[in-house]
């Protein structure tokens, strides 16, 4: 499923994203199914969901064409991505806290809603780079993890 990503406005939009929607592709039987694991730390409350888009570098903060969603768990959330091609990636996620499907922000333009990139890129005066989020997914079943930054509450 592809989700609509916010653009890069300005510097002061830290996570230009929107995540996708729930990965619900199934394979056929008998087939190997790839399955990637995101484990998501410091989760706040269980308010909404859990929103991870994993990302080719083409893909990046815009429009990215793999995506789950799960049930916020105060501490660690784990969100499954199903049939993810072998590849290069970057997950980003955040916590929709009201499930509007954005990141909520405060009148600076800082993200009210808990965010995080793969790696724990670090965030500076923008989102952080392809390269410094990106991971490689081989296929079959892998896991990755990462926290959530909460910069306004």
């Amino acid at each position: 499923m592809r989700a609509k990503s916010l653009a890069a406005a300005s510097v002061a939009a830290l996570l230009p994203f929107v995540s996708a929607a729930e990965a619900a592709d199934t394979a056929p039987a008998g087939e190997p199914q790839n399955v990637l694991r995101i484990v998501v730390e410091g989760v706040k409350s269980q308010r909404g969901h859990i929103r991870v888009d994993v990302c080719p570098m083409s893909d990046f903060l815009k429009d990215c064409r793999y995506g789950g969603v799960a049930p916020a768990t105060p501490g660690v959330t784990t969100v499954i991505v199903k049939d993810l091609p072998p590849g290069t990636y970057a997950a980003q996620a955040y916590q929709d806290g009201n499930d509007n499907l954005s990141v909520d922000r405060n009148i600076f333009g800082l993200p009210t809603e808990g965010v995080g990139f793969s790696n724990n890129a670090p965030v500076r005066l923008g989102p952080p780079s392809f390269g410094s989020a990106a991971f490689s997914y081989a296929g079959g079943e892998h896991t990755i993890s990462f926290k959530l930054r909460h910069f306004a509450d």
